[in-house]
């Protein structure tokens, strides 16, 4: 605990922890309980928060949805987007006195448990606790199965505390089970259930340019697109880039490297003049940019990242190209990849060859624009089953 605190402490200190909030990490809760029935979500990050979008909207007029994350981005967003619909809290560190603290106090009706975030204080309290807890959109990477194989009982046993375990993939599936007694199911991606199928999306193309963006890139990717974009510069008219970091904090300095390379840039919250390639700064706006680009490459897959969503640009009508390294989505882009919907690379040289082959063939490159956005169309999720399941639980709490 004096370890914690004073860790605690120095993220303060770097603005990581928030100064006015860091008490909810030791179970202190910063608002008062009300009177309705509680769901308890926890959703560690970002990504994880707005997959439970479609749970909050079903759920939210008839119970008191709290929410709980662990870092401030997920925290910001939570109030930016969801304030009158959640109460949002930091999730305690797993310390029993704390944990004990927080569960006295919001006496949960139902905890759901998103994707791998796995504390086992917490987890074992829990389940002493006797309160139903679903583990949603569980997932685990090959490099955590080949970890977690090594201790494979100490794993099953967490897994203990979730009445029902929904993987997010096949693949996830199968790697849980052979961790695994508990009988792992699968009913999509809760990533994919906030899509609006058949939506209608007005794609603002420019047809005199070719516009290419390269969307959550990771740290190492964008000094590999740096050269990329010097070549297809040096060699093509009339092209526009974008290029948004995973983490947009990192733009500046980005901006900086190429602009010591000659790549003329400007940040998207200086955006004052017709630069054609755009450095984002700002966070949440991948969708618009999806919608005025032809081709879009997806980044944390050069890197071993896993790989980001590709339904997402498919939906507005985006040629998608990817790195091989998309564990976190190899089903649905192994899918893709035999519908000609996207293309897998494994490494830059590779994904210039297919930018060049789209640039100089706008008919292969409108065909791989129409199938990504037909693949889209699909459903990813089955949202009836989620529905009925977290139901009958809150009924057998009730």
């Amino acid at each position: 605990m004096p370890i914690i605190l004073i860790n605690t402490y120095l993220r303060i200190f770097k603005n990581k922890e928030d100064k006015t909030r860091f008490r909810e990490r030791f179970g202190k809760p910063s608002v008062k309980r009300p009177k309705n029935k509680v769901i308890w979500i926890h959703a560690t990050s970002v990504g994880e928060f707005k997959s439970i979008h479609t749970i909050i909207e079903a759920y939210h007029s008839k119970y008191s949805i709290l929410v709980t994350t662990t870092t401030k981005s997920a925290a910001d967003y939570a109030v930016k987007n969801y304030t009158n619909q959640i109460i949002h809290q930091y999730a305690p560190f797993d310390v029993t006195t704390w944990i004990n603290k927080f569960i006295h106090y919001w006496k949960p009706e139902l905890i759901l448990w998103i994707e791998s975030d796995l504390w086992p204080n917490t987890l074992s309290i829990i389940k002493k606790s006797k309160i139903n807890c679903l583990l949603l959109n569980a997932r685990i990477s090959p490099k955590s199965y080949a970890r977690w194989k090594l201790i494979k009982n100490y794993y099953n046993e967490l897994l203990q505390t979730f009445s029902i375990i929904f993987a997010q993939s096949i693949n996830d599936q199968q790697r849980l089970q052979k961790l695994s007694d508990k009988k792992i199911q699968y009913i999509g991606n809760l990533k994919l259930s906030n899509i609006q199928q058949n939506q209608k999306i007005n794609f603002e193309k420019n047809n005199s340019l070719i516009t290419i963006m390269f969307a959550s890139t990771h740290v190492g990717e964008e000094n590999q697109i740096l050269i990329l974009i010097k070549n297809l510069k040096n060699k093509y008219k009339n092209l526009k880039f974008y290029l948004a970091p995973r983490h947009p904090e990192r733009a500046g300095d980005i901006s900086k490297l190429y602009a010591q390379h000659n790549i003329e840039n400007i940040l998207e919250s200086h955006l004052n003049k017709n630069q054609d390639t755009v450095i984002i700064d700002t966070f949440g706006k991948l969708p618009s940019y999806f919608n005025f680009s032809d081709i879009v490459f997806l980044g944390g897959s050069l890197t071993n990242n896993g790989g980001h969503n590709p339904i997402e640009p498919a939906m507005y009508n985006c040629a998608v190209i990817s790195g091989n390294n998309v564990f976190n989505w190899q089903n649905i882009y192994d899918e893709m990849v035999n519908e000609n919907s996207c293309y897998l690379i494994n490494n830059i040289e590779k994904l210039q060859e297919i930018i060049e082959v789209f640039i100089n063939d706008r008919k292969k490159l409108n065909k791989y624009k129409k199938n990504a956005s037909n693949f889209a169309n699909n459903v990813f999720f089955d949202k009836k089953t989620l529905n009925q399941v977290i139901n009958e639980n809150l009924i057998l709490n009730a």
